[in-house]
Order: structure tokens, then sequence, then C-alpha cells
């Protein structure tokens, strides 16, 4: 939700579930940031997922992706 908000440019959490993404990925999306899981996936069971605000999530994704 920070991400979505502004207050964070980047957020990653390693082990989530489905029902621990579903809600953000759509929030973060409609705020103009991109959600992915590590591997650049834009889906919400992928068991990780990456928050960012759009600009910088190709680089962090060559930073904590798989």
């Amino acid at each position: 939700m920070l991400v979505a908000e502004g207050a964070a440019e980047i957020a990653s959490d390693p082990v989530v579930s489905l029902w621990d993404l579903a809600a953000p990925q759509v929030i973060v999306e409609e705020a103009g940031g991109r959600f992915t899981d590590l591997g650049g996936e834009p889906r919400p069971d992928g068991g990780d997922a990456i928050a960012t605000n759009g600009f910088v999530h190709e680089a962090a994704l060559a930073i904590v992706g798989r």
C-alpha cells in the first residue's frame, strides 16, 4: 500500500500466498505502479512479489529478480 500511495518506490515480499497479493496488485496497478512476481510475470499467485512505482521496476527486478 505504501507504493500505491507514493510513500515508497519499491516493496517486495519473498514468500506470500494468493490471498496476500490479489487486492494489493489491483490497487498498485490502478495507482499507476507495476506489480509482478520476482520473475517479472504480472500475477498474484507466483509465491513472491515486487511492487514499484513503475519507473524503477525493471531495475529492481534486475537486482532482486529470479
